[in-house]
């Protein structure tokens, strides 16, 4: 028996959209979302397996976790101006999804944003992405470098027009971070079993969580080129090295949890 599928009309004035807006996600073959919606809340639109394509209002400022997760049907999504981040699951499954057309001021893609978009045939990326987890896509090291700024090497994804290191999924557990790189992104290093990371001289900034999860005894040596580090960019079982009189040491004494002080040849 053919199934009966549903038309869904938003009202007017309507600011979020959550889990509850409308229910049998899995009828709903179409969706009109009104001007006034700015924020798409968690699964709002999950399991819509029906739904092939949807058009976003200009204004939204928000597409939260697993927002359109299992849209297996859905094949294109333009993503509004206002959206800076695409959050984990955002679009996770959404198999059909052929064409990702990301604005300039998306700045973060998170975990599984874009997992299981095994269809993806166009996939164009802003220049300035400061963070985008290894996860976001099916191959994030193959599809990133579609984009001519994105360089996969030595196990690391730059973004050559930030010079930021996104994230580093290599077999290597001595790892160099070359002095091209001037800052290192959020999770950077999560899952990734490391043993020893060096900095090179010209590496200025370490994201949160850069070094978190990263490994069980971890070693970090730092340039003095750095100036700033995020409250918790490192796990506590991470022993930094740095210079004496440098922004790390400092840093290092005023966060009690990362008092390993060492001066080592850098």
């Amino acid at each position: 028996m053919d199934l009966q599928l549903i038309d869904v009309e938003i009202p007017e004035g309507t600011i979020e959209l959550t889990e509850t807006t409308f229910h049998n996600h899995r009828l709903v073959s179409s969706v009109k979302i009104p001007e006034s919606v700015v924020i798409i809340g968690e699964r709002a639109f999950a399991d819509c397996v029906n739904l092939k394509e949807i058009k976003l209002p200009s204004g939204l400022r928000e597409i939260r976790k697993g927002a359109f997760y299992n849209c297996a049907t859905l094949e294109e999504i333009n993503i509004p101006n206002e959206i800076t981040t695409i959050e984990e699951s955002a679009f996770e499954d959404c198999s059909s999804l052929q064409s990702i057309i990301l604005d300039e001021n998306i700045i973060s893609i998170k975990e599984k944003a874009f997992a299981g978009c095994t269809g993806i045939k166009q996939l164009v990326l802003p220049d300035n992405l400061i963070s985008c987890s290894a996860t976001a896509f099916p191959n994030s090291k193959k599809y990133l470098p579609i984009n001519k700024n994105y360089k996969y090497e030595n196990g690391m994804m730059i973004n050559t027009s930030n010079e930021m290191l996104l994230f580093y999924t290599g077999d290597k557990q001595n790892v160099v971070v070359p002095a091209k790189v001037k800052g290192i992104a959020f999770r950077a290093f999560y899952n990734s079993n490391v043993k020893v990371v060096r900095l090179k001289e010209g590496v200025k900034s370490i994201s949160d969580e850069a070094f978190v999860n990263s490994g069980e005894e971890v070693k970090v040596i730092l340039p003095e080129s750095i100036e700033y580090i995020e409250t918790s960019a490192f796990d506590s079982n991470v022993k930094i090295y740095c210079k004496k009189g440098s922004y790390s040491e400092g840093w290092c004494r005023n966060n009690p949890d990362y008092s390993q002080l060492d001066d080592e040849e850098i």
